[in-house]
């Protein structure tokens, strides 16, 4: 009854964004992709970064999205309801499969029921759900779900398959996104937590695949230059990643104003964002910490989204934003359970049961009727450029996307209007000169 609520609802809160258009890089890794456009590219796919089948560099290398996708053109080509529909059951999945990972851990059927509504219905994850390319989130999260729960399974069964099953959801995690390279920190994270004797011959084999992963990822798909970065670099970005905290931990707390650029912006230690994220960090540590024997579930989800957060941290550059809201789509999941914890427990006795009633089922209420409304946002590429840009007035890359979008619907002036915003906020961008030149000639022949 608890999993077809889960599904029911999640199809319920993202229907209105089905019919939504291809946006931003869609258009180059579905649109434009030329390797999911037939079966025969599939080795290509495989041995390529994530941007090949476009004709563009990318030092991301997920090859299942791209499988997945090639499936999906297969089945209905370039309409996009086939893709949402894909994004939506994902994600609807990923809360399924986080429910039956609590219920193994905590064996408490309420607690799992509602961390798992709470992860489903927060709009924090309509970037990662609603954008067609961010499928990549959603589906790493299944395969690191289904790992743990296997692991653990094995645990208490000693089963090889299920053991193999762990190892197998692993490689499939990793092949879907980067941050699961996370994972082996996380089954020591359940150990710690949890009290559970660490046996390391069952390790290491995790281990073994995250080390042969960076060397692929290092190795073969990133160019040599791109690894030089000095120690004085990293010093530099570390308030980046507490600023980000800072920032993260306000959408999660407070899901208003959601948008898709945040700007990219390099902080010094003195900034008050800054400051503000290593207290609040160094309070959650040390409170996971003072906790971490009376009550391991708070520890575990405190420890969980900082570990989860790190390979999204920005320490090491890996975008031109400093943060993006689908970067919390794994870290919130640690938000989420303390948040069910610190709801549910204390209401466990009589007196506090109408009080349970009601906040939850409140805040879940709102939580929905947020993710309705912004699910909306992404429907009209025009609509979604135009307003991302009043949050993020200076980002040169949504005025060079907008007046594509412009440009598409026949509307040359605002479209030129533009690029030349664009070019004012970053003379550099190449890529904008190009399409203001494509637009003058589509201008010119329509003159004639």
């Amino acid at each position: 009854m608890q999993v077809a609520l889960i599904i029911i609802l999640g199809i319920l809160i993202y229907s209105n964004c089905v019919d939504g258009g291809f946006i931003w890089d869609d258009h180059g890794l579905i649109k434009d992709n030329a390797y999911i456009k037939s079966w025969s590219n599939l080795p290509k796919i495989i041995t390529a970064d994530f941007g090949a089948g476009s004709g563009t560099h990318s030092n991301f290398y997920r090859p299942l999205q791209t499988i997945v996708q090639m499936a999906g053109y297969s089945l209905w080509g370039l309409k996009t309801t086939g893709y949402h529909l894909i994004s939506i059951f994902t994600h609807i999945l990923a809360a399924v499969i986080f429910y039956f990972l609590l219920r193994n851990i905590f064996y408490d059927k309420t607690l799992s029921f509602l961390a798992s509504l709470l992860f489903l219905t927060s709009p924090i994850n309509t970037e990662a759900v609603c954008y067609i390319s961010g499928l990549s989130d959603p589906l790493a999260l299944v395969f690191m779900l289904a790992c743990l729960i296997f692991y653990i399974k094995y645990l208490s069964t000693e089963n090889i398959k299920l053991y193999i099953l762990a190892l197998l959801s692993f490689i499939l995690a990793l092949f879907s996104k980067e941050n699961a390279v996370v994972l082996p920190l996380l089954i020591l994270l359940y150990h710690y937590a949890f009290a559970k004797k660490i046996r390391i011959k069952e390790l290491i084999p995790f281990f073994g695949l995250l080390v042969w992963y960076i060397l692929l990822r290092l190795v073969i798909l990133m160019p040599p230059e791109q690894l030089n970065l000095t120690w004085v670099v990293w010093w530099g970005r570390i308030p980046v990643f507490f600023a980000g905290v800072a920032e993260y931990l306000r959408l999660l707390l407070l899901p208003f104003d959601l948008h898709m650029e945040y700007v990219n912006q390099l902080f010094k230690f003195t900034d008050l964002k800054v400051i503000l994220g290593l207290i609040l960090s160094c309070l959650l540590i040390i409170f996971a910490l003072i906790r971490r024997k009376t009550s391991p579930g708070i520890f575990f989800s405190i420890a969980w989204f900082f570990i989860a957060l790190l390979p999204v941290s920005n320490i090491y550059p890996i975008s031109q934003a400093f943060i993006m809201e689908h970067y919390l789509y794994v870290p919130a999941l640690g938000f989420f359970l303390i948040l069910a914890i610190l709801f549910y427990y204390p209401f466990k006795n009589k007196f506090f049961t109408l009080s349970l009633r009601l906040i939850i089922p409140g805040l879940l209420i709102l939580y929905s009727c947020l993710t309705l409304k912004q699910a909306e946002c992404w429907k009209q590429p025009v609509a979604f450029y135009e307003r991302t840009l009043r949050y993020s007035p200076l980002s040169w890359r949504f005025r060079n996307e907008l007046g594509l979008a412009y440009a598409e619907a026949g509307r040359n002036l605002e479209a030129e209007a533009e690029y030349k915003d664009a070019l004012r906020i970053n003379p550099d961008a190449q890529g904008v000169y190009s399409n203001l030149t494509n637009l003058y000639k589509k201008m010119r022949i329509q003159q004639k």
